[in-house]
């Protein structure tokens, strides 16, 4: 091997380990996407976990004697929803929808007379539901981004 190669190879194993390590940019960029979606989910009342358990990666997925390429991301059916967000738009069953109405959600009337109680609200069955859309969170765009500021600076 030649001192060129060498030294490429050298430089390639110490971005690596910049990018990929314990304490890397690609670790603290995924917190700082995780950490968007916890925020999110404080301020709207959602459960977030799953979507943040759902993370892929990171994976080197080309690599050369001179470069390599990473992927990462989450796997989750809401991961482009919350992303992306969406507009006021309705759920419809398969054939019906079954979840617990929560009691911090204030259901209505109906719904205590109409349904029994399960854990801390009401198990509903409905054909359908209307639901408001939920702004956009760019949690993996703010991945991107707080990685490419901190490896520019």
């Amino acid at each position: 091997m030649s001192w060129e190669d060498a030294a490429a190879e050298a430089a390639l194993d110490e971005a690596a380990a910049q990018y990929l390590g314990a304490d890397g940019f690609i670790p603290n960029a995924i917190e700082a996407a995780h950490e968007r979606l916890r925020e999110y989910a404080r301020e709207f009342d959602y459960r977030i976990e799953s979507v943040i358990a759902s993370f892929q990666g990171p994976e080197i997925i080309e690599q050369s004697d001179r470069h390599f390429r990473l992927r990462f991301g989450w796997d989750h059916e809401a991961a482009p929803y919350l992303e992306w967000g969406t507009s006021d738009h309705t759920i419809e069953g398969d054939p019906v929808l079954s979840f617990i109405w929560e009691d911090r959600h204030d259901p209505p009337g109906w719904v205590a007379e109409e349904y029994k109680r399960e854990g801390g609200g009401y198990r509903v069955f409905l054909p359908e539901v209307e639901v408001a859309g939920v702004r956009e969170t760019r949690f993996a765009r703010h991945a991107l981004n707080w990685l490419r500021r901190e490896v520019a600076s």
